[in-house]
């Protein structure tokens, strides 16, 4: 099995359209279901890859202290999954893609966690057993959760505007063969014209 599915390239590039659209419109920070619902519609279409959104729990090893950035909410000691705290990532027949990765300095400010800048896709085959197993640069562990999942997607997709922003990505993006567009403008219902511009952060290295 191949170790990515996309490469790094490729990976900046819907990184990229997808966080140059969620700053536009704010919160690309909070945005794990948008970044997560733009990545699987890209993997889908451009590169017939099957991909789905999933929510859950998600932990990661970001540095060799070790420290664990952690997607969830702590109930006395219990990690459990909530509307209050979860993650969002694209999962395939053989990996985890997380899309938001190349932001999660910014989302992890906060908890003054030292995070590199890099892409995560990781084959499932590769996740720690357990939590108590994420210890080292990389290792991640997941408690997906499906009926999560459903709740958030239907709520998000039954919003036009998130469905409009899904295509003006996808739009963006474009064929894979093509040289990506630096900016794009578009228009909205109110009249008023937006410039969208791609960020210029990109991940460096992988996890």
């Amino acid at each position: 099995m191949s170790r990515f599915l996309i490469p790094l390239s490729e990976y900046n590039r819907i990184y990229q359209v997808t966080h140059g659209v969620s700053q536009t419109f704010g919160g690309a920070e909070k945005g794990c279901i948008f970044f997560a619902c733009c990545g699987a519609l890209i993997l889908n279409k451009h590169y017939k890859i099957k991909a789905s959104a999933v929510a859950g729990a998600f932990a990661l090893c970001v540095n060799d202290t070790p420290e664990v950035a952690f997607f969830g909410e702590n109930q006395g000691g219990r990690i459990v999954v909530s509307l209050k705290g979860f993650h969002m990532w694209v999962q395939t027949e053989t990996h985890l893609i997380d899309f938001m990765a190349p932001i999660f300095p910014e989302s992890f400010v906060d908890q003054k966690l030292s995070v590199p800048r890099k892409m995560l896709q990781r084959s499932m085959s590769s996740e720690a057993s357990s939590l108590d197993a994420v210890n080292t640069p990389g290792d991640f562990y997941t408690i997906p959760d499906l009926e999560l999942t459903n709740v958030l997607l239907d709520k998000f997709l039954d919003r036009p505007a998130m469905r409009d922003l899904l295509n003006i990505v996808d739009t963006w993006h474009g064929a894979r063969r093509k040289p990506q567009l630096p900016s794009i403008t578009m228009g909205d219902s109110a009249g008023d014209t937006h410039r969208l511009t791609l960020p210029r952060t990109t991940a460096c290295g992988s996890w």
